[in-house]
Formats: structure tokens, sequence, C-alpha cells
């Protein structure tokens, strides 16, 4: 029998991280978290992951999401042939885990694609390698965010690979990998940036924070100084756009996801769109009057300290920019009620 392969340092990393996606510290560690922890640690793997789309924030989200639900899952992993940790890594391994059996198998196919490179010990490709030759969790979790094996396949042989086609205009390409957490939002302070990569925020749990954010970012965009309320508004399209396209990290499609993203879905029944708004800001055909009042109030009377539980959704936002005599209000009605727009 081989020798058991050694990790190398930030696969050990790699391990710690998978160790805590777990639900509980009783579960065994499956494929999926796994896949999740190569997220985690910098290097080709995690580059491949994030070009197809397969980010820390989008498999956390579907492990979550999944986490505790009856049926979530098509296979359980082979958790029935478990294996204490020591018998997969041998010294590296501790006594106090196990791994499911499809966990473990992945495991022995990354030391196998290890010894066929030539390499001492076995690194994140390897293992990534080896939880893409089953039907596993891991998989699953990928399918969920609309990523093929064959496409990781590719880019880790150096190929383009094929990342998915949501049909997003390229003016919001920024808000979609603001949301996927391969950008982080420019204005914010560098430690917090930090916290949000940590954590790895899904901001789409937090739609009136998400808008507050990308309000700074259209501002910048259209060479504004300032947030105004217009900015908003298109903060509140885009983010409802973005949203639309990755219902594994928002829910689309569920009650949850109608209040959430209420605000979208109201400007989008009055027909607006982003591409639509965007053009008609960027092109000066309409004249705008001052707000009554700053933009960050908006968000402070939604999301403050005396907003109602229920004001956690974009709704409540949009309500009140269309409530007063707002520069958000004055383009939505030059955009509804005009012919040539």
């Amino acid at each position: 029998m081989e020798a058991i392969k050694e990790p190398e340092w930030r696969t050990v990393g790699v391990l710690g991280a998978a160790r805590g996606a777990r639900a509980t510290a009783e579960d065994p560690i499956g494929t999926e978290h796994l896949l999740a922890g190569l997220t985690t640690v910098k290097g080709p793997a995690r580059e491949a992951l994030a070009d197809e789309g397969a980010t820390k924030v989008a498999l956390l989200a579907v492990l979550r999401d999944r986490e505790g639900r009856v049926g979530a899952w098509s296979g359980d992993d082979d958790t029935g042939a478990s294996v204490a940790a020591p018998d997969v890594l041998g010294d590296d391994g501790d006594r106090r885990l196990r791994f499911t059996g499809a966990a473990a198998k992945a495991l022995a196919a990354a030391m196998e694609h290890a010894r066929r490179d030539g390499a001492a010990k076995f690194g994140a490709v390897h293992l990534l390698r080896g939880l893409l030759e089953d039907d596993n969790r891991a998989v699953e979790t990928l399918a969920a965010c609309g990523v093929a094996p064959q496409a990781l396949r590719a880019r880790l042989d150096g190929g383009a690979g094929s990342p998915r086609e949501d049909g997003l205009t390229p003016l919001l390409h920024a808000t979609r990998d603001a949301l996927l957490g391969r950008r982080p939002y420019r204005h914010m302070r560098p430690w917090k940036r930090w916290l949000i990569r940590g954590g790895g925020v899904n901001w789409a749990s937090m739609p009136v924070e998400w808008v507050r954010q990308e309000s700074y970012e259209q501002a910048r965009g259209l060479g504004d100084a300032a947030v105004r309320t217009e900015h908003i508004l298109l903060g509140v399209l885009a983010t409802h756009e973005v949203a639309l396209r990755y219902p594994h990290l928002t829910g689309a499609g569920d009650s949850a996801f109608a209040l959430r993203f209420a605000g979208g879905e109201r400007l989008a029944g009055l027909g607006l769109t982003y591409a639509l708004t965007h053009a008609v800001l960027t092109g000066g055909r309409i004249r705008l009057t001052a707000d009554a009042r700053p933009a960050e109030r908006y968000f402070d009377q939604v999301a403050g300290p005396g907003a109602a539980a229920d004001d956690a959704g974009t709704g409540s936002l949009v309500a009140l920019l269309l409530g007063e005599e707002t520069r958000a209000r004055q383009l939505v009605d030059a955009l509804t009620t005009s012919p040539d727009h």
C-alpha cells in the first residue's frame, strides 16, 4: 500500500476551514465542507472556483440554505461509511474528527493526483481534482451555483473554462462581482473590507445595506461627488436585477425574496430597468431639482434603530423615495410618462 501523502501547509488551512464549515462539531467533514475550505486559501484552486462563480460567498450561501433541511441533498455523501481522520491523513489527522466516505475517497484521490505529479505533498489543486471525480455533495453544491466540473477541470488545465452566462448587461458586472465576493466596495474602510471578505458576507441577505453600498458606486460611476436619491434608485434596480440571476444567493422565487426585494419588483412593474435608467441619467435628457433632504436620511429611516422589523427589504426604501418630491421620484415620473423613454 502506498504511503499516505501529507497535505501542503496551505492545504492544512483548507482542512481547518472545512472543519469550521460544518453545522455542528459532531458532524463528519463532507465533500461540501472541503469544497468550501478551498475558497479560503489563495492559489489556482480558489481562482478557478471564483472565476466560475463558486466563491466563498456563493458556496456558503448554498450550505447555509440546505443546513438541517430534510431532503435538501440528493445524496448523503456516504456518511454511513465515515472514516476517522488518522485513517485518511495519518499522523496529520485529528482523532476527534471523521470524514464522510465520499470525503475520504476524495482525499485519497487527491493523494493519487499528487503521486502522479511527483509532488511530495498534496495541495489544493490535487484536492479539487479529487472532489470532482465522483458524484458527491461538492459536485452537487457546484451545480447549485451553475458550475460544471468540466469547466473547472479546463481551468486547472490552463484553459479558459466556461463561466456562467447570466444575461446581465456589462453595466451590472461590478454589482454581480460584489455580490459574489469577487470585489469589495471601494469606499469602505480597509478593516471593514477585510471583515466582509473573511466572513463570506452575502449582501443579498441585507438588501437595504446592499443598496446603500451600491449607491456610492453608482454616484462614483456617474462622476458625482455625493450620493443623491437617483443613485439610490439605480442601486435598487441594480441589486434587484442581479439578485434575480443568482437565486442560490438570494432565494429568488420564495416569499422571503419578495419581501427583501419588493422595491425592485415595484420599479420593474413600472417598466423601469437599470440600463434604461442609467442611459437617461448619463444622457442628461432630464433636469432634476434638488432633494429635500440628504440621501443618507432615507437609509436611516428604513434601517435605523427606530425602523420596524418588516422594513428589512427595499420596498419601504422605494416607498419613501417615491412618497416625497425627490430626484428619484422626478426620474421615475419622467421615465413612466414621457413617450421618448
